[in-house]
């Protein structure tokens, strides 16, 4: 099977991604109700009973607000850093006595099943926001979103994957323009907040190697951004930028609507 991959939905109003192998089925967040998580896996032919494991990014609430159901729903193992763990417990959505709770570490590599894990760093206003970047065999795939910025040893650590869920928040002149307030256009703007079209497609540009076959746009926002926009911006920057789209295939993501599967 290698790794089955889908982003169920991705945007501020909730995000999880479903990832499975022959034998391992995990999920990425949950900032989804039960009822329309379980109705999106089933819809892209994955099996809800599968699902063993969920890993956290971060403690914002449309990354975890339905994850506490989730989890004692399927009894899933949880692997976040000991921080957004402890802000899980803060908001009651995990229990004190789980006992399934597994703390990680940034740039350690950690055995979920038949996957290898690490935690990446990223910047964004939380407790101690992390991607990830997954291994099985000799296929690859980071998920990277929800971040301000990406430095030069981070993009160095996780180049030549195989694909990339990555973060496509914002046009800046749509965001300018917006009526949200003042300071969460600051907010996002920030080296702590969201990467524009054209800074996701810089980094991209570094990351792309000859492995790479996917990119998902994810994360993209409903007042500041379009899907034609964000996927017209990263092609025109890749090309600019010498990259051969020719052997890539750009997946749009949506906000409570799933992406392609992609097989790796």
């Amino acid at each position: 099977m290698g790794m089955r991959v889908c982003v169920l939905s991705s945007g501020s109003i909730g995000n999880a991604t479903i990832i499975e192998t022959d034998e391992t089925c995990l999920l990425i967040d949950s900032g989804l109700t039960l009822k329309k998580l379980q109705e999106l896996i089933k819809t892209q032919g994955f099996d809800e009973n599968k699902i063993e494991h969920m890993l956290i990014t971060h403690e914002h609430s449309d990354h975890i607000k339905g994850a506490g159901v989730a989890i004692r729903k399927w009894h899933l193992e949880v692997w976040g850093t000991e921080k957004t763990l402890d802000a899980m417990y803060r908001k009651n959505i995990l229990r004190e006595g789980y006992e399934r709770v597994r703390a990680v570490r940034k740039n350690v590599w950690y055995e979920i099943g038949d996957l290898l894990v690490m935690p990446v760093r990223i910047s964004h206003d939380a407790v101690d926001p992390v991607g990830y970047f997954f291994k099985h065999g000799d296929k690859s795939l980071v998920y990277m979103t929800d971040t301000g910025y990406c430095t030069g040893d981070i993009l160095k650590e996780i180049a030549n994957a195989d694909a990339y869920i990555f973060e496509t928040n914002h046009n800046v002149e749509m965001l300018q323009m917006c009526d949200r307030p003042w300071m969460l256009k600051q907010r996002i703007l920030s080296d702590v907040g969201h990467l524009s079209n054209e800074d996701a497609a810089y980094a991209l540009s570094q990351l792309i190697g000859d492995r790479t076959k996917h990119i998902f746009l994810a994360h993209l926002s409903q007042d500041a951004n379009l899907p034609d926009l964000a996927m017209m911006t990263v092609e025109f920057i890749l090309k600019e930028e010498k990259v051969n789209l020719d052997r890539l295939k750009l997946h749009m993501t949506y906000p409570l609507a799933p992406s392609n599967v992609v097989q790796l």
